[in-house]
């Protein structure tokens, strides 16, 4: 998943390199190597043509929560939440008090590791109210 525009820019550049790689393989002479390996280049312009997509798409502020029955189930959508709320890692940290690199490290790990108190100041941070309901 892409997480920042700097991460956005790299995975044009990563695109545009495999489609060039592509074009080279389109040009030698047609057989199983060439078939497979054009088919390996397509299939990774693919993905990270989805992963830009649903980047931009987030950028957008577009982005639907689902229904979360777990606390452990909040974590993979905290990065998501952030970019469709326009809050970069940079700003999210400044919230913090903290540095760019711990909110790096958090979402490669898709937040995990996070504390449970960690996590409600990371929500409020960006603006996002959680309401918990336990039941027996």
């Amino acid at each position: 998943m892409i997480k920042s525009d700097a991460q956005r820019d790299r995975t044009l550049a990563q695109i545009e390199g495999f489609r060039q790689a592509l074009a080279k393989v389109e040009q030698e002479k047609p057989g199983k190597r060439s078939a497979a390996i054009r088919g390996s280049y397509e299939s990774m312009i693919r993905q990270l043509e989805d992963e830009l997509g649903e980047y931009d798409q987030l950028k957008s502020g577009a982005l639907t929560l689902p229904h979360i029955e777990r606390l452990d189930q909040i974590a993979p959508f905290i990065a998501k939440i952030r970019i469709a709320k326009g809050v970069s890692q940079t700003e999210l940290a400044r919230r913090l008090g903290v540095s760019k690199q711990v909110i790096s490290r958090f979402e490669e790990n898709e937040y995990q590791t996070v504390a449970i108190s960690r996590l409600q100041e990371i929500l409020d941070a960006i603006g996002i109210k959680a309401a918990v309901t336990l039941r027996a």
